[in-house]
Parts: C-alpha cells; structure tokens; sequence
C-alpha cells in the first residue's frame, strides 16, 4: 500500500506544473516556492510566481511579507553587482595607468584584460538592469 504522503508527492510531480501556471494553488504552496527560488537566488522565478500568486487564494499579510523579501534581494544582489562593477572600473584604471610608464613599455600590452573587463563589465551591467525592472515590476504590484 502506497502512503499519503507518496501519492501527494507524486500528484505534485504530475499535475503540479498546470495547476501551478493556472494560479489555482493555495497561497501557501507558492510562497513556500518563492522562498526555494529565493535560496537559489532565482529572482526571475520567484517574480512569475509572485504574479501567479495573486489570484491564488490569498492570505494577503504572507504574500506582502514574501513580496517584500524578494525586494529586499533584489536590493541585495543589486549593491553585490554595484560592488563589482565599481573593482572592474577600478581594475580597468589600474591598467590604463600601468601603460603610461616607460619601464613597463617592455612587458606583455594588457590590451587582453582590458577586453575581459568590458565583456565582465557590460554582463554586471545587464545583470543590474534586469534587477531594477524585477524591483521595479515587485513595487507596482
């Protein structure tokens, strides 16, 4: 004989994808997947199912408060990519100002790092725009 808990957890598997998009879960099913989206530092996914889980049955206070902790790391992840972008700017400096003496004139050009840095540079950027529209799209909800 199967147990409760077995069938429950493979119904989940089956149908827990369909019934997740439909948005007809209990409150309480999302949250708890926004909060395992959350520890993955999966915004995007904690986003969709923070929409999904408005026309859910809703227990407002949780929602609020779960809203909440995904803007807060938001914020978070947003002043890490701050801190990065500022010691990539601050690397590319330190290579522009090794170029300009002339006892370094003999060494290996640091044209190759100054490419890796832009390309580390434009992604920390994307990354930190795509954290202000999530942030954005959490505070009209």
């Amino acid at each position: 004989m199967i147990g409760l808990g077995v069938l429950i957890r493979i119904l989940r598997k089956a149908a827990g994808r369909p019934l997740e998009k439909a948005g007809v879960l209990p409150t309480r099913f999302y949250l708890r997947e926004i909060l395992e989206a959350l520890d993955r530092d999966d915004v995007g996914r904690a986003l969709r199912l923070l929409t999904l889980s408005r026309g859910a049955w809703v227990d407002r206070s949780r929602w609020e408060l779960v809203r909440q902790q995904v803007i807060f790391r938001c914020r978070l992840l947003m002043e890490h990519h701050d801190r990065r972008i500022r010691l990539i700017e601050d690397r590319q400096r330190r290579l522009e100002n090794k170029r300009r003496y002339p006892w370094r004139w003999f060494r290996k050009a640091p044209a190759g790092n100054r490419g890796g840095c832009e390309d580390l540079l434009a992604l920390e950027r994307r990354a930190r725009a795509l954290l202000e529209k999530y942030e954005a799209e959490l505070k009209s909800m």
